[in-house]
């Protein structure tokens, strides 16, 4: 960027709009400050006036933070009326000065929508679009962009590139080095990116983005949108996030706070289930059946043979009687709580009054029968049921209900009931269920092969065990709870949990049927948006279309889907290895567009076997210090990290798996929307087939890297991606020669 002559201007401008959002922020505190220093007591208005007030003051303070974050990264002008410019600086909030005149717009608001979405063709009344180069919370250079009649004329430009907005400021931006967090792309929004994340609220929104497109970005920045314009809903209603995993969901989870936004939450598919984190790997094919539709049948089915009458009569000792309960009665009990409403434990209740009546009516008939018969005598008469001396007085039907509220309480009861309708909790069930293949093949009896039952079986552990369970298991929990409902009676109102008035879907691609179905019983509405990318699908269930995905989770609202194709990550020289390989394997797909070249071409290295570990060392070493302070990542095979993690740790690599290092070591599925300087692979057919994923998932691991890709092998790369390398390598000598 040019030296602009309006530097100077612009950079006291800012420096007197930051002094009033400090003074914005001191005038929350004090007012905060106030409300905490009034006396304790007071009336029970005047306590909940100061809770309303710290609360808001709280709230106000969240708002106004954004960090070590410029107020305002450019502005625009337009054409007002007659001829007189409106000038607008656009920021991460809205900033007024002393006398409530703007001095910076929030970039939510409508007024700054061209400052996104002008173009030659339709400047939309702009005549200049300004963005700002920022260094340390200060403008270091100023790009200007200027609209004519004709079109866009000065600032750079380069026909041969997709139509880019301020596109110095978004170069600058995407050469940054990348560190642990994912930073907001809040200056740099291009067009098609601003028309999704100000897209209705209404409805399912699913964006299609192949590698480095920004999807993620635009649905973090559509969440702030979203409780910006509906504010007053979504405040009270919730917005979600579901990330594919627990180092995805801390890689993003600063960029909604650094827009202003703390109120988000953010969760993984194992977290939205609420039974911990799986623990137990499972092959595919485990996988592939627990995440089918079919399994919230079988769930149901798994419950309902556990509602069972008694096959004999039962019998329980009440004094000198003995009451007998028939077959019969279970049955009736049985039939008329399964054709009520509610959930099963919430049914019991039902079953144990219907059963406790029962019980009672027999027991006052028994006595009866005694008394006139002479076989007892009154003054003989047990008293554990009732009083004898007022029995005549009190009414019958209130006399069956009292003696009813006894008998529950009788162990000898509670152990009938639970024998006929027990309570259970998720982990119970599952647990039983999935160690005894009778109740397997019971509950799968229309739905599930003897093949297939005999995957679900595993030997019987604790059902108080975390460490049981699969990450599939965790939605079949989910799933059984819905059905279950609390095990604890005090608890039962909130069965179904809370819902949310948005839910945002990162790597949706991925989603099981089940895990799907989980998702869409927590929308309140049906307002969704979904990011992912079919090319990068590396779930069991392979190649499915976007309407597969979205299937479990459609409610009336039509669903909406758009493309990002312009790949502002992943350099030419990577993308012309990777869509290669797309062509060969995939042919179906259409790769992304790059933006730039990063002058470095893809290099591979052959390392003999018992070399591996130590030649994988000396290159990420080398890497890290190439791309310093930058981040390297090293993607090696699902199953055989942990070797890696111990043999490159004696080999002397300082490393994380949980990007707080310059060095990640992590798995395909753990790589998944990240971003990183220089991404080391390590055996990409190994990395393929220990997780039994197709090529696709090498297409995902080469995309990672903004800048550097290495492959480091021991005759285990496709022929594919080593024939393309070498024809890339020809090419840049080819064109070094010219120059």
């Amino acid at each position: 960027m040019s030296v602009n002559p309006d530097l100077a201007a612009e950079r006291r401008f800012l420096a007197k709009a930051n002094d009033r959002l400090e003074t914005m922020r001191k005038s929350a505190r004090e007012m905060m400050d106030l409300a905490l220093a009034t006396p304790r007591g007071g009336t029970h208005q005047a306590r909940a006036e100061r809770d309303v007030i710290v609360r808001h003051s709280l709230a106000r303070l969240e708002q106004l933070e954004i960090g070590d974050q410029a107020l305002s990264f450019g502005g625009i002008d337009y054409d007002a009326n007659l001829g007189r410019v409106a000038s607008f600086h656009i920021g991460r909030l809205a900033v007024a000065d002393e006398d409530m005149e703007p001095l910076v717009v929030d970039w939510r608001a409508p007024v700054a929508e061209p400052f996104y979405r002008a173009t030659g063709k339709d400047p939309m009344r702009l005549t200049r679009r300004r963005h700002f180069a920022l260094e340390d919370r200060d403008i270091s250079a100023i790009e200007d962009e200027f609209f004519s009649a004709e079109g866009l004329s000065g600032g750079p430009w380069n026909s041969d590139e997709p139509n880019l907005a301020g596109p110095g400021s978004l170069f600058a931006a995407v050469s940054k080095v990348r560190t642990g967090r994912m930073a907001d792309i809040v200056s740099t929004i291009q067009a098609q990116q601003d028309e999704i994340i100000r897209s209705p609220l209404s409805g399912m929104l699913v964006v299609q983005g192949g590698p480095g497109t920004g999807k993620t970005a635009v649905a973090l920045h559509r969440a702030a949108y979203l409780l910006y314009t509906y504010r007053m809903r979504l405040e009270r209603q919730g917005v979600l996030v579901v990330a594919p995993n627990r180092i995805f969901a801390r890689y993003i989870d600063q960029v909604l706070p650094s827009l202003g936004e703390t109120g988000v939450q953010i969760t993984t598919i194992n977290g939205l289930a609420g039974f911990g984190e799986g623990r137990i790997a499972e092959t595919d094919s485990e996988a592939r059946l627990k995440g089918e539709l079919r399994m919230a049948a079988f769930i149901a089915k798994a419950i309902r043979d556990r509602e069972r009458p008694l096959k004999n009569t039962a019998e329980i000792a009440i004094g000198p009687f003995v009451v007998k309960i028939t077959s019969g009665d279970t049955i009736e009990a049985v039939r008329a709580a399964q054709h009520r409403s509610g959930t099963h434990n919430q049914r019991r209740r039902f079953v144990e009054a219907l059963l406790a009546v029962k019980i009672a009516e027999k027991y006052l008939a028994a006595r009866q029968a005694g008394i006139a018969a002479g076989f007892v005598p009154e003054s003989q008469m047990d008293d554990q049921m009732l009083d004898i001396a007022d029995s005549l007085a009190i009414d019958d039907k209130q006399l069956k209900r009292d003696l009813a509220q006894k008998v529950k309480r009788f162990p000898e009861f509670q152990v009938l009931v639970q024998r006929i309708w027990p309570k259970l909790t998720p982990q119970i069930l599952l647990s039983d269920l999935f160690s005894h293949l009778p109740l397997i093949r019971l509950a799968g009896k229309e739905s599930l092969s003897e093949e297939e039952a005999r995957l679900l079986y595993r030997p019987a552990r604790f059902e108080d065990d975390a460490n049981q369970w699969s990450s599939s298991d965790l939605v079949l929990l989910n799933e059984a709870n819905i059905l279950l409902g609390s095990y604890q009676r005090k608890n039962e109102e909130s069965d179904d949990g809370r819902g949310y008035g948005h839910i945002i879907v990162d790597e949706a691609q991925d989603l099981s049927p089940m895990a799907a179905r989980m998702i869409g019983r927590y929308s309140l509405s049906g307002s969704m948006t979904l990011v992912g990318d079919v090319a990068q699908a590396t779930s069991p269930f392979g190649k499915r279309t976007w309407n597969d995905i979205v299937a479990p989770l459609k409610k009336s609202d039509p669903v909406h889907l758009v493309e990002l194709e312009v790949n502002y990550r992943t350099p030419q020289e990577v993308m012309d290895i990777a869509g290669g390989l797309l062509k060969v394997f995939a042919p179906e797909l259409k790769p992304t567009t790059p933006i730039r070249r990063s002058g470095e071409a893809v290099e591979i290295f052959m390392s003999g076997r018992d070399e591996l570990f130590s030649s994988v060392a000396e290159v990420v070493s080398a890497e890290r210090d190439r791309v310093a302070p930058g981040t390297v990542a090293v993607i090696v095979p699902v199953d055989e990290k942990p070797v890696y993690v111990e043999r490159l740790s004696q080999a002397g690599l300082v490393f994380s798996s949980y990007m707080e290092a310059a060095v990640s070591i992590l798995s395909i599925h753990e790589a998944k929307g990240l971003e990183f300087d220089s991404v080391v692979i390590v055996g990409a057919n190994r990395l393929l087939s220990s997780a039994g994923l197709n090529p696709q998932a090498l297409f995902v691991a080469m995309t990672r890297t903004t800048k550097r890709l290495v492959i480091v092998h021991n005759k285990d790369v496709p022929d594919v991606i080593v024939d393309l390398i070498l024809q890339q390598k020809k090419g840049i000598g080819k064109l070094q020669q010219n120059t």
